[in-house]
């Protein structure tokens, strides 16, 4: 699991993006200087596996690799020349297929002598004109969760070690994914557990499936992220999942929970009662109904005073930001109401 956290956390910083004929919005600089995602590997654009990203500055380069955070060395020459020394990366091991394609990539790295940039596309190129690498913007990512627009129980995670995962109508599922130039987005190997259900939930299962198996290119705008298939017709839609949905424990007394669910309610444990509601949130804003309802217990006077404060303090939110794994909440102008640790 060493290498995935090493994944997500440069991830994080670095990536973001999805292909120029799918998911990748075009770049406007015409410099190679910037943020992009291999989508495709020699002059036959192979498909990529997963996320590798790049990022270009005057002087060096940086990056993940799909399995490891890698840097070198960048120099500039006339005529779109561009050399790259110097390649160093970090030790981690991951799977075989995300080695020796991080390992491929590496390999074509060395071989670069120059650049061009066509309709947002960046090509680095052999010192014959020949495609080796083909990169697009890095404007926006698919990698993360996403919550089906048509019923939000249903998830699609995106992870950048190129694998997915999530919720389907009735079972959990999982698969892998390619990133490439022609394609987009593509899924494959895609299994499930053995769950049953109604036969109108296993028939919407049944249709899901299809649908992802069907996927070959996407569309990402703004939050949204909708599938398509080869003739670019939509199969499905998705929204991004806020970053604070998941289990929360209150800083201060870590037997308080609050639990953000993918589909608009909350709930949890109070100093005292178990509580529900519901919320929105988008970006940095957050927004607790009015609805909270909660159970009748009592406890002592310093435990209500508590329960009171908690519920107080959710229904004055209106923002939330998330530090090092830490979830703040603030009110409308942007001061603290409470701090949670992930559960």
């Amino acid at each position: 699991m060493k290498y995935t956290k090493l994944v997500f956390a440069v991830l994080a910083v670095i990536i973001a993006g999805v292909i120029a004929a799918g998911c990748i919005a075009p770049q406007n600089s015409q410099t190679p200087q910037g943020e992009w995602i291999l989508t495709g590997i020699g002059s036959d654009n192979t498909p990529v596996i997963g996320i590798i990203s790049l990022e270009i500055t005057d002087t060096g380069i940086s990056g993940n690799s799909g399995v490891n955070a890698y840097f070198g060395s960048v120099t500039f020459g006339p005529e779109n020349n561009l050399t790259i020394t110097g390649l160093g990366s970090t030790k981690m091991a991951g799977p075989a297929n995300l080695m020796q394609q991080e390992q491929k990539y590496y390999n074509t790295l060395k071989a670069v002598t120059g650049w061009k940039i066509i309709d947002g596309t960046l090509t680095l190129t052999d010192n014959t004109g020949s495609a080796l690498l083909t990169f697009a913007d890095a404007a926006k990512s698919p990698a993360g969760t996403w919550t089906l627009d048509s019923d939000p129980s249903v998830t699609l995670s995106i992870l950048p070690d190129g694998t997915i995962n999530g919720r389907a109508p009735v079972n959990s599922y999982f698969g892998t994914y390619t990133l490439s130039v022609s394609n987009g987005l593509a899924f494959a190997g895609i299994g499930s557990t053995l769950m049953a259900g109604d036969d109108q939930r296993m028939q919407t299962e049944s249709a899901f499936f299809t649908a992802l198996n069907n996927v070959s290119g996407c569309k990402l705008e703004n939050s949204t992220l909708r599938l398509t298939d080869s003739a670019g017709a939509v199969l499905l839609t998705f929204t991004k999942t806020p970053a604070i949905v998941g289990k929360w424990l209150l800083a201060s007394d870590q037997n308080v929970t609050l639990h953000f669910n993918a589909d608009g309610s909350l709930g949890g444990l109070a100093p005292v009662n178990v509580y529900g509601g519901s919320y929105t949130a988008a970006d940095s804003t957050l927004s607790v109904g009015d609805d909270i309802i909660s159970t009748m217990m009592a406890g002592t006077d310093e435990e209500m005073q508590a329960e009171f404060a908690f519920f107080a303090a959710l229904k004055a939110s209106a923002g939330y930001k998330i530090i090092d794994g830490s979830l703040i909440i603030t009110d409308k102008d942007g001061t603290e109401l409470l701090v949670l640790l992930q559960g």
